[in-house]
């Protein structure tokens, strides 16, 4: 091992360290482009065990079976911008025609806005349909 690796290295992991590089952050946006078709989000926001939460239903109006199911949950000053997003499981499956129940710690805000930002489709082998 050269003698000047170790120094070197270690400069490189400090001034690595050190710099501040501004990046931007992208929004989120759901994954599955028309979730809407299949989906409704209802919500309130509420405490639990003395912390902000949403509780609410990712209801199928479709007659899919569904999982994997996850919802964003962003929320909103009183302008309505994005103040913080998060993803969230939603658990369990769900046949068309029914609901799901979800909790999810928030930040307090002005009002919140959640979407599915994704899920998959349970399908049958072919032998069974």
């Amino acid at each position: 091992m050269h003698k000047w690796t170790v120094p070197t290295v270690t400069l490189f992991a400090l001034v690595t360290l050190t710099l501040h590089v501004p990046r931007a952050t992208a929004e989120l946006k759901p994954l599955m482009a028309g979730w809407e078709q299949y989906f409704t989000v209802t919500w309130e926001p509420t405490q639990h065990n003395g912390r902000q939460v949403l509780q609410g239903y990712v209801n199928n109006t479709s007659s899919y079976d569904v999982h994997s199911i996850r919802i964003l949950v962003e929320t909103l000053d009183t302008a309505g911008a994005t103040t913080s997003q998060r993803v969230a499981w939603v658990p369990g499956q769900m046949s068309g025609a029914s609901r799901l129940f979800f909790e999810v710690p928030v930040a307090l805000a002005p009002t919140y806005r959640v979407r599915v930002f994704s899920y998959e489709r349970l399908e049958l082998p072919s032998i069974m349909r």
